[in-house]
């Protein structure tokens, strides 16, 4: 791996120009979230690796994938990434907020890998600052979009750290049109006594099963991935 890009199984990703680079979180949601889907729009996309993913994990024949971001330097690094990749053809990057973002065709998922720092002290870089913290993104802009712009039988697909579900849940119950239908707890090391990170699934359609629930473990220790997450990533990372 160069610091300049992160070359997995089917895609290579080039960084050198965005606030966040390839990171366990994008990983972890884009070989999680739930497809197939013909219509995907993916928020605060930064590099595009998780549109990237989503589109090796597609195998039907005609599907489109949206990525937005509201970093220029970003978006323009993404559609390079995009151009270079064997799905450049079904990949469209555009420069716009969440807020602004406007289509009559309505989406079958909408995933995002969205900022999270809600109290934490700002840095000084913007575009890093931008891409941290929920000032430019909330939960609730978050829920209600996708409460507008999913499909009936659409899904949000999320990671969030597991101290910010409360705020999650909030944003969800003001939205009133979302319900939880998957969950799973993420830790670091298996001995951690609490999740660090959780993935979360959304749907607009009625919930007539319980929520599954799951929880997967990426490190044995500090040197040893674990089997669960070799498996979850296994056809994107070089290593496994």
């Amino acid at each position: 791996m160069s610091n300049n890009y992160f070359k997995f199984k089917q895609f290579t990703v080039f960084q050198e120009n965005v606030s966040m680079r390839v990171n366990t979180d994008g990983v972890l949601l884009g070989a999680w979230a739930t497809v197939p889907a013909t219509r995907v729009l993916d928020v605060g996309t930064g590099t595009g690796v998780i549109a990237l993913m989503i589109a090796q994990r597609l195998l039907q024949p005609q599907y489109q994938i949206v990525a937005i971001d509201v970093d220029k330097p970003s978006i323009q690094q993404a559609q390079e990434n995009f151009q270079q990749s064997k799905w450049s053809k079904s990949l469209v990057a555009k420069h716009i907020s969440l807020q602004d973002f406007k289509t009559e065709q309505l989406f079958d998922l909408i995933i995002s890998n969205p900022p999270y720092f809600n109290n934490a002290l700002k840095n000084p870089s913007e575009t890093k600052c931008t891409a941290r913290h929920t000032d430019s993104l909330s939960y609730q802009d978050l829920t209600d979009a996708a409460s507008k712009l999913l499909k009936p039988s659409g899904r949000l697909s999320v990671i969030i750290p597991f101290d910010e579900y409360s705020t999650m849940q909030s944003a969800i119950i003001v939205t009133n049109k979302l319900r939880l239908s998957r969950l799973c707890k993420v830790f670091t090391l298996r001995q951690d006594p609490a999740p660090k990170r959780l993935l979360l699934e959304f749907t607009k359609e009625q919930i007539t099963h319980p929520v599954q629930e799951e929880a997967l473990c990426i490190m044995e220790d500090p040197t040893t991935f674990t089997a669960e997450y070799k498996s979850l990533t296994k056809d994107f990372y070089l290593k496994f």
